[in-house]
């Protein structure tokens, strides 16, 4: 078997298949987009909805997670893998160092003092990351091993036992991203060394074909199999004795049906899950420039019109100070932004019915228009806080409180009791008075969530592909939260707490997957292009020079 080969293989090797899974990608990734966008097209009734304004904001979200989401996971990969064989761990933006909370916890109802070792995975700068994510900073946060040497020699242990898990994984992808599914796979194949049959979720049958050639030298390899089915299937995958794993990205109602159905079958083999989230944005209260009040209202209305909202870490409840100025302000701004975007089609299994259950609202022609209704409480509609709602659609609500410390605290109870953990958003002010200021820091750094994204959506964690992404430590496969375990964690990090990602708080030029963006069609496509020419062995430097003319007329 090839599964039994693979563990065999030496990282440079394993570097060389991920480079040409890489290669192909590129070759395909026009096809992938077409796939997808033909998917994503179509409304409840089976027909084509897609209007001429909406398809380019659809293809540049499809090159943005699919070809270029997969295109960075690989070369990371690879990169990862090079530098094992050469020095034993990856190479990372800033290496392992302790550090330590907020001394002042102790006096508020966040949490324990405690330390972690971090390790910085962003920028990477093979990949131009400090001018396409020009400011941002990603830290991974481990749990403390005492000093860094003994980190050093945990890590150096993961890279050298993970990749050598043996066996096959039964992947279980998603519908709503069409990266996932492949993404999952790679993580599979080189960061615990298992040969894997990925079943393709029905709505994404289509794409089969595409993902067969794009993925080809990983099939070629006896190392990927991608296949479609349903129940039946899954039961049969799960019951072989090659199987050694399962993994599955959806929501926990799947899950637990899956692991219900398979109970016995699955004792001995290894689980692990991505869910869903019902994803909080906090707005720090403060005196923001009109500038980067504005920006930031476009980040959470692009992250609630993003992909129609069917994704697992969109924007579903924003909260502010019911006593910040800036308030009606900041939220006219989210509503102008999505009221001026096009109705999109209503393609995802059951999204029309959730729609009439979540707001009452009929949908008309097969198509809704993302939408933020204001200033609701858990007390007088508790169904939008109690459950992850997969429609265009967010809740703002209001929290009392003078005071930093007061918004603070009553922060932390509102975000802790939604269901999930896999990811948030704060936004804060620059200049705030120091005790404000360690406030809030001491909210961002207890926060019990996989990733929290300072000043930018959390979702592009996911998109920079070196972050660990998963729910926060501590699930079971009785109450898993929003998962078990990591998927692409290339870096092989042991010991993973969470993840802090951190922006500023208003980026130029304009991100291509703000759904406004006059030119996002063609800058993710030129992304697209340089990750595929630096996968070849190219600088990728002209690739980026030509993008330049579209990213001013943005």
């Amino acid at each position: 078997l090839a599964a039994d080969r693979w563990r065999d293989v030496s990282p440079d090797e394993r570097a060389d298949l991920a480079m040409r899974t890489a290669q192909s990608i590129g070759c395909e990734a026009g096809a992938w987009v077409r796939a997808a966008v033909a998917m994503k097209s179509v409304g409840p009734d089976g027909q084509d909805a897609c209007t001429d304004r909406l398809r380019p904001v659809l293809q540049a979200e499809e090159c943005a997670t699919g070809p270029i989401a997969t295109l960075r996971l690989l070369f990371l990969t690879a990169q990862a893998l090079r530098s094992i064989g050469k020095t034993g761990v990856p190479e990372v933006s800033v290496g392992p160092r302790m550090t330590h909370g907020q001394n002042q916890i102790h006096e508020s109802p966040f949490g324990s003092p405690s330390s972690f070792v971090a390790v910085d995975v962003l920028p990477v700068r093979r990949l131009y990351d400090p001018t396409i994510f020009r400011g941002y900073r990603a830290t991974v946060r481990c749990a403390n091993t005492g000093s860094v040497e003994t980190f050093m020699k945990l890590w150096q242990e993961e890279c050298q036992q993970r990749p050598v898990s043996e066996g096959v994984a039964v992947v279980l992808g998603a519908g709503n991203v069409t990266g996932l599914a492949a993404a999952d796979a790679v993580s599979q194949i080189f960061e615990h060394g298992r040969a894997v049959l990925l079943k393709l979720h029905p709505v994404q049958s289509s794409l089969a074909p595409v993902f067969r050639a794009a993925l080809k030298p990983l099939v070629e390899a006896g190392l990927l199999s991608v296949v479609v089915g349903g129940a039946a299937l899954v039961t049969d995958a799960i019951s072989a004795q090659e199987v050694t794993a399962m993994h599955l990205t959806g929501g926990e109602e799947t899950f637990r049906n899956v692991v219900s159905s398979n109970k016995k079958k699955l004792l001995t083999k290894s689980i692990t899950c991505e869910l869903g989230n019902v994803t909080p944005w906090v707005i720090v209260p403060g005196n923001y420039s009109e500038k980067d009040l504005f920006f930031q209202a476009d980040q959470i209305a692009a992250s609630i019109a993003n992909n129609s909202s069917f994704n697992c870490i969109a924007t579903k409840v924003v909260l502010t100070s019911r006593s910040w100025p800036q308030r009606q302000q900041f939220l006219g701004r989210i509503e102008q932004r999505l009221e001026s975007l096009p109705a999109r089609p209503v393609w995802y299994p059951g999204a029309v019915d959730l729609h009439q259950n979540a707001t009452g609202d009929s949908v008309s022609n097969g198509c809704l228009q993302p939408k933020l209704f204001r200033d609701v409480h858990r007390e007088s509609h508790p169904h939008w806080f109690a459950r992850e709602w997969f429609i265009p659609s967010a809740v703002e609500t209001t929290v009392e409180g003078e005071s930093i410390d007061d918004f603070c605290v009553a922060v932390s109870q509102i975000v802790h009791d939604l269901p999930g953990n896999l990811a948030a958003s704060v936004t804060r002010p620059d200049g705030m008075a120091t005790h404000d200021e360690s406030r809030v820091e001491l909210l961002i750094e207890h926060m019990r969530y996989g990733v929290v994204a300072v000043n930018t959506w959390s979702a592009l964690a996911y998109a920079v592909a070196n972050v660990p992404w998963g729910g926060f430590p501590g699930g079971t496969i009785e109450s898993p939260e929003s998962g078990l375990g990591y998927v692409h964690n290339p870096c092989f990090l042991p010991l993973v707490h969470n993840t802090i990602l951190r922006s500023p708080l208003r980026v130029w030029p304009m991100p291509p997957w703000f759904p406004w963006h006059g030119k996002g069609g063609r800058l993710t496509e030129g992304v697209a292009e340089m990750y595929s020419a630096i996968t070849a062995g190219k600088s990728g430097i002209w690739n980026l020079v030509r993008m330049l003319p579209d990213v001013f007329r943005g």
